[in-house]
């Protein structure tokens, strides 16, 4: 077990040694493939190695960073976005999209206004027909 002063430090050989993941936890295989590389025990945690879902906390800059630098390394294709408070996501699009799309990671060449429109999606009014046509016997 470690240390309450060795959270900026590497598990040491024997620590490493006695570990193994967690059968209960998909999260825990990865967690020791990285702590097995050397990295420390807040990198674990602040990485969201343990926590699907890490929490940016800063600047729309800071958020666009902490984006780019997982995007780049290749850790992630894509988010889902979880913001705190009603007006979240339009500080989130307004404030954070425009640098993500100064630094070419989020595309502003949409098709159409809606997103119907940008998925090629047909136009439906109502239940689909399919849906309500009694079964055939």
């Amino acid at each position: 077990m470690a240390s309450r002063g060795q959270f900026d430090e590497p598990l040491t050989a024997d620590q490493l040694a006695d570990a193994v993941p967690s059968p209960h936890d998909p999260r825990s295989a990865r967690a020791l493939e990285v702590a097995r590389e050397g990295w420390t025990l807040r990198d674990v945690l602040a990485h969201g190695v343990i926590d699907y879902h890490p929490v940016v906390a800063g600047t729309a800059a800071d958020v666009a960073g902490h984006m780019q630098q997982w995007f780049e390394a290749g850790a992630c294709d894509g988010f889902s976005i979880a913001v705190d408070g009603h007006d979240g996501f339009d500080a989130f699009v307004d404030q954070v999209v425009p640098i993500l799309q100064e630094r070419g990671l989020f595309h502003d060449d949409y098709e159409g206004p809606t997103l119907r429109e940008n998925l090629g999606a047909h136009e439906q009014y109502g239940l689909d027909p399919r849906l309500t046509k009694p079964a055939r016997s």
